[in-house]
């Protein structure tokens, strides 16, 4: 029995890889430090130690007064502490090893990329409109608090490792749905670069198209003079690049490449709708989005040639 509990304290012990100067203690400290200030606003007294033990870091908690209601409210707080280092330190660390051992990948760099989707994909909207972190530390919280009812030794890593197995079977399952995605944008930009070459190398035929965009899929082409634009057939080059195709972009985008103009005023209200910003990557200095100009107020809807 150690000091704390023979002077009728209660005590709990959560230790981390690493000695007392390191990023994992520096980490742990600074959770449990502010979890305690905030227990100790409410009047709780506390004592805490930190020593090194081996190659570990052991903070020693002690806390004056104990009884169940208070007990509860601690360890409800030491598992907040501890799944805000869990979120910090090791599932970040775990995510990268997944990676790197589990799927193979090895560049630094390409596994920042893959590492950034998973988090993205993590930290999306969560449980009745709450964010996914939040969702994942009341669990984590809630895990680490049933253990220390019956338990008053923590240690971290090996909590994680041995009690969460299904959370990292969990993460392996997200790791390959960001790569997936990661493979899926990096062909999708490929896609792009090389029709985005295509359109610079292109001898432009037309010196002006007027381009509605209706909402969602919905595009119509006119003329310099305000005309619907007649499309010929598809050029030959042009259907051999869509034969990779932009899913609901590929229809407006090959009757841009075969129309090859030299200039694209682009109406629309919405900006920042995804087709918009792949038609901007493509064409790049070619397009031009109207601030607004009468053909968009008075253009008849009857004599827009309707491509869908």
């Amino acid at each position: 029995m150690d000091k704390g509990e023979e002077s009728g304290m209660v005590a709990y012990h959560i230790s981390v890889p690493g000695s007392v100067g390191s990023e994992y203690a520096a980490r742990m400290r600074e959770f449990l430090s502010e979890e305690l200030r905030n227990l100790e606003k409410k009047g709780a007294l506390f004592h805490l130690e930190e020593k090194d033990q081996g190659d570990r870091t052991v903070f020693h908690l002690y806390h004056r007064h104990p009884g169940k209601p208070k007990d509860r409210g601690i360890r409800h707080s030491l598992g907040d502490a501890v799944a805000d280092y869990f979120l910090t330190v090791d599932e970040p660390a775990w995510i990268r090893r997944i990676i790197s051992k589990e799927f193979d990948y090895r560049n630094p760099e390409e596994t920042k990329v893959i590492e950034s989707y998973a988090r993205h994909i993590l930290d999306e909207e969560g449980e009745e409109g709450g964010s996914g972190h939040q969702d994942r530390r009341q669990k984590v919280s809630r895990h680490v608090s049933r253990y220390l009812q019956r338990h008053r030794t923590l240690a971290v890593d090996g909590f994680f490792r041995f009690r969460m197995k299904r959370y990292r079977h969990l993460l392996v399952k997200l790791v390959e749905h960001a790569i997936d995605e990661y493979i899926l944008d990096r062909e999708y930009q490929e896609f792009i670069n090389l029709l985005r070459y295509f359109v610079s190398v292109q001898k432009p035929k037309v010196s002006l198209v007027h381009l509605f965009h209706c909402g969602k899929r919905r595009f119509h082409l006119l003329d310099a003079d305000g005309e619907p634009l007649s499309l010929t057939e598809m050029d030959g080059t042009v259907q051999e690049l869509m034969d990779h195709s932009l899913s609901q972009e590929d229809m407006i985008v090959s009757s841009l490449l075969t129309v090859a103009p030299d200039r694209i005023l682009l109406h629309t209200v919405d900006p920042d709708e995804t087709i918009i910003r792949t038609l901007i990557q493509i064409f790049e200095d070619r397009i031009q989005v109207c601030d607004g100009c009468p053909i968009c107020r008075t253009a008849p809807m009857e004599k827009l040639d309707s491509i869908d």
